[in-house]
């Protein structure tokens, strides 16, 4: 761990101190471990102007510390916090004293119960759904960095546009239309540092308390949550072997204010929303003036032909927002997402976005759009594709055993998951449990309830032996527990 530098004194309240009162409070602050031993102290001058006090009981304060060995002094180097100081422990409860327990607030209770939004911080098979980065070019983006931080100079170190940096948008809008026809002008996208923080702001500004959200059932858990923030009621509507139920949805809650949806590779189950419900959506959000928020988190990895064109390209009425990240095709710690909307609630949303976060920085989406511009990022996205391609195969081919004992699949390759479902739920479960995996069930992503079950294997950051050891352990739990 590195060695800080740069100690900022402790506070000492009162307005003419006294010599004890500085005394007291830098002793205390050894001896509690707020300041460490090894650190470097502010000279006598220093601390005294910092203490608004002479320098003189400055001297006469470190001397005492010294002589009490809790501080050191070096001539020519300065004074030190004496390295073989022992922090003093809190003293213990008296006995019979009550415990005081501050819990979550219900919501809060409920909210931290999600924890299949939290990524986990070791990665092992299969919790590794994150971008594998052994592959991203890294001088290269190191590179790019200092480039974009010269092309913005002093101006990347104020506020950002809540909107985003024209650079990106313009970036993004070439990309969109390339790749996937979204045709869109960049006014109309707004940046993100998550796909999360667009959801909860586009849910804040378009909901009000009380409104209901179509969710497919299963569902990605963030979007529930970023919707029941907003007070909304989210209505499960279930997803079958073609997608999203739409005559479900249009039967029971008609009135929804929105449709979240990911058509193109629905999260958790990877099917794909067919051509008629597309357009039974569609109809469905014209005639009750709803929006539909199509979540497109990761189109690039469509490993047979071409994924699906999305909802948006269909929409004559501008009623879908498109929602998509950057993180999952370059590197985690990115932060960068996006959404595209019809122009007349871009204002709007920005304003509710600088009640959030303010905005995103600059510097970080000058490099993206330099990325991007200059060739990098499709460069990337092929070599990811090929990639991860190859370790879905892997994990495909290891999971053999597991099909004679009524295991299933999808066999559209696709995504940086897989879910492997079980008509026997119990057994399925008892099969994690044997396996000392880290799994999660199908059935935590799910309102509605089911006899069957299903497992999420993230693989992405998965190397090869992991990925083959966590795929043979899963093989030998499923033979050992008898369904």
């Amino acid at each position: 761990m590195r060695k800080p530098r740069g100690v900022l004194l402790p506070l000492v309240a009162g307005r003419r101190l006294r010599r004890a009162d500085i005394y007291g409070a830098l002793r205390a602050a050894v001896l509690n471990g707020a300041l460490t031993p090894g650190e470097r102290l502010p000279s006598t001058r220093q601390a005294a102007l910092d203490y608004g006090v002479s320098r003189g009981m400055m001297e006469e304060v470190f001397a005492q510390l010294t002589e009490e060995r809790l501080f050191v002094r070096a001539i020519g180097r300065g004074t030190f916090i004496a390295k073989g100081v022992s922090r003093l422990k809190a003293p213990p409860a008296p006995e019979g004293s009550p415990q005081l327990v501050r819990a979550p607030s219900h919501r809060g209770q409920v909210l931290a119960a999600m924890a299949a939004c939290r990524e986990p911080a070791i990665r092992r098979p299969f919790n590794a759904g994150m971008a594998d980065t052994s592959q991203f070019p890294w001088k290269l983006w190191q590179q790019i960095e200092s480039r974009a931080a010269k092309i913005l100079g002093k101006d990347g170190l104020t506020f950002a546009d809540p909107r985003g940096l024209p650079d990106l948008k313009a970036a993004l809008a070439r990309y969109l239309a390339q790749f996937r026809g979204v045709l869109c002008q960049p006014e109309q996208v707004v940046i993100f540092n998550s796909a999360q923080q667009a959801l909860h702001s586009l849910a804040l500004s378009l909901l009000n308390p009380g409104d209901e959200v179509w969710i497919e059932d299963p569902c990605y858990l963030g979007a529930r949550t970023a919707f029941q923030l907003a007070g909304a009621i989210t209505a499960p509507v279930p997803v079958d072997g073609e997608g999203l139920r739409v005559d479900i949805g249009v039967r029971n809650s008609p009135h929804a204010r929105i449709a979240y949806v990911t058509p193109s590779h629905q999260y958790p189950t990877g099917v794909s929303l067919n051509l008629e419900r597309r357009l039974a959506l569609i109809e469905w959000a014209a005639r009750n003036d709803a929006w539909i928020i199509e979540d497109d988190y990761d189109s690039e990895f469509h490993y047979a032909g071409q994924p699906s064109k999305p909802i948006y390209t269909l929409d004559r009425g501008r009623r879908v927002i498109y929602v998509g990240t950057l993180t999952k095709s370059m590197f985690a710690s990115l932060r960068l997402a996006f959404a595209v909307m019809p122009s007349e609630i871009v204002e709007p949303l920005a304003s509710v976005r600088t009640q959030l976060d303010g905005f995103t920085p600059a510097g970080r989406q000058m490099a993206a759009s330099l990325f991007m511009d200059e060739g990098h990022f499709s460069f990337h996205l092929r070599r990811m594709r090929s990639l991860y391609r190859r370790k879905r195969a892997s994990l495909v081919r290891g999971l053999e055993g597991l099909v004679a004992r009524g295991w299933r699949w999808p066999d559209h390759p696709a995504g940086t998951h897989l879910l492997v479902t079980h008509e026997n739920g119990e057994y399925a479960r008892g099969v994690a449990a044997a396996s000392s995996l880290d799994l999660t069930f199908l059935h935590s992503y799910r309102i509605g309830k089911s006899s069957d079950d299903g497992l999420l294997l993230r693989f992405a950051a998965l190397d090869p032996a992991s990925l083959g050891s966590g795929a043979s352990a899963l093989v030998a739990a499923a033979k050992k527990v008898r369904a």
